[in-house]
């Protein structure tokens, strides 16, 4: 089973409190783990203050763009989601129209509003080592789904998680701790 490019769903009843309602891009799964992103915990930090602690100088102000908590991996590190519409360094393909970058030259794009595409930006990531996921889904940690670009870049971050049990069809009450456990 390869999550590469699917959306994982937490259980309501998720162990991990970080992960509370989370949906995580599946950016890389592999024989070695797994490296995701999470797209709906909004951080405090805001774009000017990574600007600045980057020391890039823009004349725009970029803070109705939101920096998420990507996971708890790499906090001081930034990875930007974005549409596959531009090449940059360090970048990973997840699928056709999405690529995950760590570069400082699309931040760099960003702050100058040179990206020709949506984005999002977390700080950290969410890693799983070899066979820790999927021992994650077989105790029904996470549901996944396929990554679907709307939601990924929306917004409505209080809604992302509903909007993604929503694709596989299941209403967040019909989710009980007892998923799967006869």
């Amino acid at each position: 089973m390869n999550l590469t490019n699917q959306l994982l769903i937490a259980n309501p009843d998720m162990p991990d409190e970080r992960f509370e309602k989370a949906v995580i891009l599946i950016c890389e799964h592999n024989e070695n783990g797994a490296l995701g992103i999470n797209i709906n915990h909004p951080s405090d930090v805001t774009m000017s203050e990574i600007l600045q602690s980057l020391e890039i100088e823009t004349l725009l102000n970029h803070d109705s763009h939101k920096v998420y908590e990507g996971g708890p991996v790499n906090t001081q590190c930034g990875f930007i989601l974005h549409q596959q519409h531009d090449t940059f360094d360090s970048s990973i393909q997840v699928s056709e129209q999405i690529s995950l970058t760590t570069s400082k030259d699309i931040i760099k794009a960003i702050a100058n509003e040179r990206l020709d595409s949506r984005w999002l930006l977390a700080l950290g990531c969410a890693t799983w080592h070899e066979g820790q996921l999927e021992q994650e889904m077989a105790d029904n940690a996470w549901l996944s789904c396929a990554a679907d670009e709307d939601l990924i870049f929306s917004p409505a971050d209080a809604d992302k998680w509903k909007q993604a049990l929503n694709i596989i069809g299941i209403q967040p009450h019909q989710l009980s701790g007892d998923l799967g456990h006869a």
